[in-house]
């Protein structure tokens, strides 16, 4: 990995003010309207988890998934710019062209899983040391299989048709991923879809030191199967371009 190129594409995507609306402003923004909505975030959901800290947990998975798939966006444009061509004449290989994509991905989305945590904090969430450490760890964490998403799908869209599906990428993992509909409340096709996505797992990874019956084991076999998928694609993909 290029640290200095990657320097150069981390203050590239922090002096976007589209990525700080959408990827770490609209997460928290979200989590405090659903979190009044539910009667200031007072009770439990069924599985014994409070309300607040499930939803502060769902609204941090969002803005898990919306900071690295923009990242999808700018590889879109660099190739109809022909930048990516011009890189190749560079020093900078393709592996370490991809790493240091992966690796702003990875920074990207750091950033809205804090502020939500913070507010979660204010708003009354209240976990010791070693949770709170868990939770952004699991969450910043189960960021990879989504940074490699919009690593692939940034290297087959266009650059006109990135932004509609970086959204219909989103509204999907979110919807079939258990984010806006709880699994335990869809239908059983519904809740089959969900389980064969990282979303629902990586959820289900972080609530696991508080609910029971998380199968753990599963987790992390279904996200390493779509971060070694989507791998395997993204390089494909990249070499094929050359």
């Amino acid at each position: 990995m290029n640290t200095r190129f990657l320097g150069l594409e981390l203050r590239r995507a922090v002096r976007n003010g589209r990525y700080l609306i959408f990827t770490v402003v609209l997460p928290s923004v979200m989590f405090v309207l659903f979190v009044n909505l539910y009667g200031d975030g007072e009770g439990t959901f069924p599985n014994g988890l409070p309300v607040t800290t499930s939803l502060m947990m769902n609204m941090a998975l969002f803005g898990v998934m919306a900071g690295p798939l923009s990242i999808g966006a700018r590889i879109a444009v660099e190739r109809g710019l022909g930048w990516q061509r011009q890189l190749r004449l560079t020093p900078l290989t393709g592996a370490g062209y991809l790493t240091t994509k992966g690796a702003l991905g990875m920074l990207v989305g750091l950033p809205g899983i804090l502020l939500v945590c913070v507010i979660g904090a204010v708003e009354g969430v209240r976990m010791d040391a070693p949770h709170w450490f868990g939770v952004l760890a699991t969450l910043w964490l189960g960021a990879i299989p989504f940074v490699l998403l919009g690593i692939v799908i940034g290297l087959i869209a266009t650059p006109d048709g990135m932004q509609a599906v970086t959204g219909l990428a989103s509204m999907l993992f979110g919807l079939l991923g258990g984010i806006w509909i709880p699994a335990d409340v869809a239908p059983a096709w519904l809740a089959g879809i969900m389980k064969a996505l990282p979303t629902f797992w990586v959820k289900q990874l972080t609530q696991a030191p508080f609910v029971s019956g998380v199968d753990v084991k599963q987790a992390l076999l279904v996200i390493a199967l779509w971060v070694a998928g989507l791998s395997v694609i993204a390089v494909r993909r990249y070499r094929a371009q050359n």
